[in-house]
């Protein structure tokens, strides 16, 4: 029987992969990145993606405070091969295919929303603006 490339059973390993590979860096970077570039910022791993011929992954990475993410995207690169080094310790694969970082502002913007619908809200009457969360309105 003639396998094709893109069976449910290989998408579910891709897709595996890609997760441990996630945290497998998010660990890396906790533990090894001393770069006086990233001093004080908040470094999150949202996704990995692996390419189809599995020779790269990458990784959408969300900084705060935001003005610094371009700053941590040029030290994450600088400090690849010890990531690289910090994530063969978390994960076994045969070879760990080739390091991209690219950033992702989708929390920064999810925020950003949160706050104007919560303005919005707020401006019609339907949540006092004294309260600290929506949720916390409705109970009693």
């Amino acid at each position: 029987m003639n396998r094709q490339s893109h069976e449910p059973s290989d998408e579910r390993t891709a897709g595996r992969l890609s997760s441990a590979l996630r945290r497998a860096m998010q660990s890396a970077i906790a533990e090894g990145l001393s770069d006086p570039r990233v001093e004080g910022c908040l470094i999150s791993v949202l996704n990995a993606v692996m390419s189809p011929d599995r020779s790269t992954v990458r990784f959408h990475i969300s900084v705060l405070p935001g003005e610094r993410g371009m700053l941590a995207i040029a030290a994450l690169r600088h400090a690849s091969g010890r990531l690289k080094a910090g994530m063969i310790k978390k994960i076994e694969i045969r070879r760990l295919p080739r390091l991209e970082f690219e950033l992702d502002d989708s929390l920064k913007k999810q925020a950003s929303l949160d706050a104007a619908m919560l303005a919005a809200s707020q401006s019609r009457g339907e949540i006092p603006a004294s309260d600290p969360a929506p949720e916390e309105h409705n109970q009693d």
